[in-house]
């Protein structure tokens, strides 16, 4: 059946802007961040962890494409189950899970249960992240998307200056295994937030301009033989064809395709940052998370001013180049060629490493969406977040590999060339 993206533009007295902040809006951002907090801080840390207590880099990328692989499942089968179930339930699956990942090695971390862990870490992460990016949608007017979901990414801004730093120095603590005591705190607490997300039972409780009222209203005006029609429709399609029109959104594609490569080069930060630092002598590697979180965060909170107003394709012009630069100041920091100032260029370059990623994620997300169905926004947020866990996943391992054999410098390179590729990719897919 043929879907056309909705172009739904709620409706508000004249000259009166539409409202973009909800008490609803305001606690499914306080459950993003409490949930990234455990994403941020278990990837982050577990590394150094394994570090500290005589495991390697390959078992760390190892872990890492577990977390990943997982969670890209958990996206295939948690986006249809947003969509016919309902968000909430999705959430408190998915910090459920989490919290049993992150309790788990407190009982047992040997080779096999690390995988384990890991694997549960990633599945109720990727269910908890998924669901919560749609009921952000859901809430949200129309005409300020691209702006409510920079808001909604303040949430990982803000995991992102507070995670890693804090599993960083949980992990340098003794004993060591105060880091997943850390991280599943924040799991209970993001199934407490939960627990409150209720819009779904009373949609007319939400602003009168957002895309979830509004859907809701339409849907008890519309017409019966629409919706036999549509059914019926639905009902052509059969095996594998019913199952991937359940679970993938092709119109989000041209926001996936690019952040898949993008993620890509974020891996290298996300999962050996702690260590590169150590390798170089750095004092705190935590800081150059906190240095990249202070400008996302700032990214988040202008974006009201651009996300909507400028071309997609624009926006990720300036994030690719700000990667560059990142990767470019790291990649002459493995070289020596700052010599005694290494460490502030190290802690420095987090800084355009942050507008890299707080414009690249929530523009590319803003396309996935918009561009989709109102109806199909979970298989939508859930194909685009496979992207991210694909390019993750894939690529960490890869890092990880290259790090050991050829060294830093040779992986920051491969980096750079990740980013690249992200670009050319956006410059295709893009919608014009």
């Amino acid at each position: 059946m043929e879907r056309k993206a909705n172009t739904t533009k709620s409706t508000t007295p004249s000259g009166i802007r539409e409202g973009l902040w909800s008490p609803i809006f305001i606690l499914i951002l306080t459950c993003t961040l409490s949930t990234f907090l455990v994403g941020q801080g278990i990837n982050a840390g577990t590394s150094v962890y394994l570090e500290r207590i005589g495991g390697s880099v390959g078992l760390a990328g190892i872990g890492a494409l577990c977390f990943s692989v997982s969670a890209g499942v958990a996206r295939i089968i948690s986006g249809p189950v947003i969509d016919t179930r309902g968000r909430r339930i999705v959430i408190m699956a998915g910090a459920i899970v989490m919290f049993v990942g992150c309790v788990g090695p407190l009982a047992a971390n040997d080779g096999a249960s690390f995988v384990l862990w890991r694997i549960l870490q990633g599945a109720g992460f990727s269910a908890a992240t998924t669901a919560t990016a749609t009921a952000a949608a859901d809430v949200l007017p129309f005409s300020r998307m691209g702006e409510g979901i920079g808001y909604y990414g303040l949430g990982q801004a803000v995991s992102m200056s507070i995670g890693p730093a804090l599993a960083i120095f949980l992990v340098s603590t003794d004993p060591a295994q105060n880091f997943y005591f850390g991280c599943a705190a924040c799991s209970l607490l993001a199934f407490v937030l939960s627990l409150l997300i209720r819009y779904e039972n009373n949609p007319y409780k939400l602003p009168a301009t957002s895309e979830y009222r509004v859907r809701q209203e339409q849907n008890r005006t519309a017409n019966k033989e629409t919706k036999t029609s549509n059914a019926a429709k639905k009902q052509e399609l059969h095996g594998w064809h019913r199952v991937l029109d359940s679970v993938f959104e092709p119109k989000a594609l041209p926001g996936t395709v690019p952040i898949l490569f993008m993620c890509g080069a974020f891996s290298f930060n996300i999962f050996y940052m702690g260590l590169l630092g150590n390798s170089l002598n750095v004092g705190n590697p935590g800081i150059f998370y906190t240095a990249s979180a202070v400008v996302m965060i700032i990214v988040r909170l202008t974006s009201g001013r651009f996300m909507d107003k400028v071309a997609p394709i624009h926006i990720m012009e300036v994030a690719v180049v700000a990667g560059l630069v990142c990767f470019a100041m790291l990649l002459a920091c493995t070289m020596g060629a700052f010599g005694d100032i290494t460490e502030l260029i190290f802690y420095i370059s987090g800084l355009p490493f942050g507008l890299c990623m707080g414009l690249a994620v929530p523009v590319n997300q803003t396309v996935a969406v918009r561009f989709s169905p109102a109806d199909r926004w979970g298989a939508a947020n859930a194909l685009f977040m496979l992207g991210v866990d694909i390019g993750n996943g894939a690529l960490s391992v890869a890092w990880g590999f290259l790090s050991e054999t050829l060294g830093f410098t040779a992986t920051i390179c491969a980096v750079i060339l990740c980013l690249i590729t992200a670009y050319i990719s956006a410059r295709i897919v893009y919608p014009k």
